[in-house]
C-alpha cells in the first residue's frame, strides 16, 4: 500500500527538490567565490597602490625642485641681484667671495637652512674664464686645490650656458657629474634681456648630502600629508643619475615601486619611490568594472531565487509526508474495520451462529456492503496511483444522467442505511453528459460517501443535476456544518482534510476528491465545493451536455 501512495510525480518532487539544493550550494559556493576575488583581488589592489605611490613620487619631486630652488637662491642671494647686464672685469671673484663669507656665517650661527657647499665658482662666458672660492680657509693653503678639476667645472659651466632659456633668467640646476665623483654642482645662469648666457655661478656641493636636504621629510605638515595619499614616514625612496648609479636613498628588493625621471631643476635624475601599503592615509578604493559587479549581481539573485524555491520545495515535500503518513494512517484503518465486519459476519455465517432468516440476510448484506466500500477504497488508491505513472484515457460517449444517478444510489444503499441517513435522487428531463460512466459513477459515490461521512446526523442527502447552457452540473448537498471559503480549493490537493477532521474520529484517505478532480478533468469537466441552497455543502461535477435521439424520464427516488 505504500508503494500504491508513493506515485512517480512524488517521486520526481523529491529528486528536484534534492537538486535544487544541489544547485543552491553550487550557486552560493559560486556568489561566495566571485565575491572574494573581486573584493580581496591582489593585481587591483597592487594596480592602486601603484598609481598611488606614482601620484606620490610625482609631489615629491615637485616639492624637491621647489626646495632647490629656495634654497640655491638663498645661497645666490647675498651677491644681490644678477644684473642682466655685462659684468665688468673682477666682479665674479668678488661676488663669490661674498658668497663664500656669508655662507661660512651661516654654517656659523645655523640659522637657516643652508646646502653643504664646499666651493662657490663664476665661469664668464665671453672670456672662457673659470674662478674658484673655497668656503673652508680653515685648512692648509691647499684647501681650494680639493675643489673638482677646473677643466671639469669649466666644461660644466659652458654646458650650462648653452642650455635652453627657461621662463627665468635665473633658475638653478643641479648636476651630478661621473666627472667629480661624489660631488655635484648647483649652477646659477645669469642672461641678458634676449635670453643670451653672460656668466654662470655655481656651488659644488656633496650629494648626498644635498639630495638629503631636497628629500629629505620637512618637519612640518607637507602637502603630501595633507593631500591625504600616504603618510610621510612611509616613503622609500632611491635617487639615481640618468644612467642607473644610485646616488642617494635604497629601497628594498622585491618591492612594488614607481619610476618617475625628475625635470626643471633637477633634470638628468630619476627619483624612485615605493610605499608600504599599510602606510597609506587613506584607505583604496580599489575600481571593479561594471561587468563584475553585475556579474556578481546576478549570480547572488539567481542563488536567492534557487534557494527559495527549494525551500518552498522542501517545506511541500515535508508537508506532503506528513500527508502520506497520515493517508497510511486512515487507509489502515479504512481497510481495517471493514475487513473486521466481513471477517464477523462470514464467521457467524460459516458456523450457522444466525439466529433466523433475518439475521442471516442482514449478516449477508453487511458483507456485500463492507465488501462494496473497500472495493470503492481500493479503486481510489489504484486510480490515483495510476494517474501518477499515465494519464487517464477515458471512453467519451453520451450518458443519461437519471440512469447513472440510480446506479450510484444502488451502489451506496447499503452504506445510506447504515448511517441511517437518506438519499434522495433530483435530476431534470432527458439530461445526458459526454463522460466516462464508469468513471464519473465513481466520483459520485465519493462524494456522496464524503457526504455520508461528514454531514448531519439523520441528514438528507441529495443527489441531482441540472442543466447549465452547455453544461450540465452533477451535484452532492449535503446537511452538514459546511465548508469554509478559504479551505474549499485545497480539499481537492491529495492527501489533504480539513484541520478539524485530522483530530476527530472520522478517517479517511484524503483522496476522494483528489480522484474526484482527476476524474472531472480527464472527462472535460471541472469539479468545485460551494455552499448548498440550504443549508451545509454542495460539490458540483461540470461535464459537457449531450444530445440523444430518445428523451430519457424525470425520476425521483429515495433511498
Amino acid at each position: 500500500m505504500t508503494e500504491l501512495t508513493t506515485s512517480r510525480p512524488d517521486r520526481f518532487r523529491r529528486l528536484w527538490s534534492s537538486r535544487l539544493w544541489i544547485l543552491a550550494a553550487v550557486l552560493g559556493a559560486t556568489t561566495l567565490y566571485s565575491g572574494v576575488t573581486i573584493i580581496h583581488d591582489g593585481n587591483q589592489r597592487v594596480l592602486a597602490l601603484g598609481l598611488v605611490t606614482q601620484a606620490t613620487a610625482v609631489h615629491a619631486s615637485a616639492l624637491a625642485s621647489a626646495r632647490l630652488e629656495r634654497l640655491s637662491l638663498e645661497a645666490f642671494a647675498p651677491a644681490g641681484p644678477l644684473a642682466a647686464s655685462t659684468p665688468g672685469p673682477g666682479t665674479g671673484r668678488a661676488t663669490i667671495d661674498v658668497l663664500a663669507r656669508r655662507q661660512r656665517e651661516g654654517q656659523a650661527c645655523a640659522c637657516r637652512d643652508l646646502l653643504p657647499v664646499s666651493h662657490f665658482f663664476h665661469y664668464d662666458v665671453a672670456s672662457d674664464a673659470l674662478d674658484i672660492v673655497a668656503v673652508d680657509t680653515m685648512g692648509t693653503a691647499g684647501a681650494a686645490d680639493s675643489a673638482p678639476p677646473s677643466a671639469v667645472l669649466a666644461d660644466l659651466a659652458r654646458q650650462e650656458s648653452n642650455a635652453s632659456r627657461t621662463v627665468s633668467n635665473a633658475a638653478s640646476h643641479i648636476v651630478a657629474d661621473p666627472r667629480i665623483g661624489r660631488r655635484s654642482i648647483v649652477s646659477l645662469a645669469q642672461r641678458d634681456d634676449r635670453g643670451n648666457a653672460l656668466a654662470v655661478y655655481g656651488m659644488v656641493v656633496e650629494t648626498r648630502g644635498a639630495l638629503a636636504a631636497l628629500f629629505a621629510r620637512p618637519p612640518q605638515r607637507s602637502a603630501i600629508d595633507s593631500a591625504g595619499l600616504t603618510r610621510l614616514d612611509s616613503l622609500s625612496l632611491e635617487v639615481r643619475r640618468a644612467g642607473g648609479e644610485r646616488l642617494f636613498g635604497q629601497i628594498g628588493p622585491g618591492r612594488a615601486h614607481a619610476i618617475v625621471q625628475l625635470g626643471g631643476p633637477l633634470r638628468g635624475l630619476q627619483l624612485i619611490m615605493a610605499v608600504e601599503p599599510t602606510r597609506v592615509a587613506t584607505p583604496l578604493l580599489v575600481p571593479h568594472t561594471r561587468g563584475r559587479l553585475w556579474n556578481l549581481g546576478a549570480l547572488l539573485a539567481a542563488t536567492i531565487v534557487v534557494i527559495a524555491i527549494a525551500a518552498g520545495a522542501s517545506r511541500r515535500e515535508l508537508l506532503l509526508a506528513r500527508a502520506r503518513s497520515d493517508f497510511i494512517a486512515g487507509v489502515s484503518h479504512d481497510l481495517r474495520m471493514p475487513l473486521a465486519q466481513i471477517l464477523i459476519a462470514s464467521e457467524t455465517l460459516s458456523l450457522r451462529r444466525e439466529r433466523n432468516d433475518g439475521e442471516r440476510v442482514s449478516l449477508a448484506s453487511s458483507i456485500v456492503r463492507e465488501t462494496r466500500r473497500l472495493m470503492a477504497l481500493v479503486d481510489n488508491v489504484l486510480l490515483f496511483s495510476r494517474s501518477g505513472a499515465v494519464a487517464l484515457a477515458p471512453t467519451l460517449r453520451p450518458v443519461p444522467v437519471t440512469e447513472m444517478l440510480v446506479e450510484v444510489t444502488e451502489a451506496v444503499r447499503l452504506a445510506v442505511d447504515d448511517a441511517g441517513q437518506t438519499l434522495e435522487i433530483v435530476a431534470g428531463p432527458a439530461l445526458t453528459v459526454m463522460a466516462d460512466g464508469r468513471l464519473v459513477r465513481q466520483a459520485l459515490v465519493n462524494l456522496v460517501d464524503n457526504a455520508l461521512k461528514y454531514g448531519a446526523p439523520r441528514q438528507r442527502v441529495r443527489l441531482g443535476a441540472e442543466q447549465r447552457g452547455a453544461m450540465v452540473h452533477l451535484y452532492v448537498d449535503d446537511e452538514g456544518p459546511g465548508i469554509p471559503a478559504a479551505e474549499r480549493s485545497t480539499l481537492f490537493e491529495p492527501y489533504t482534510r480539513l484541520a478539524h477532521d485530522q483530530v476527530s474520529e472520522r478517517t479517511g484517505t484524503g483522496l476522494g476528491l483528489a480522484v474526484v478532480r482527476q476524474i472531472a478533468e480527464a472527462c472535460g469537466g471541472r469539479v468545485w465545493l460551494e455552499d448548498a441552497p440550504s443549508r451545509g455543502a454542495r460539490a458540483v461535477i461540470a461535464l459537457r451536455a449531450a444530445t440523444v435521439t430518445e428523451p430519457i424520464a424525470t425520476a425521483s427516488v429515495v433511498a
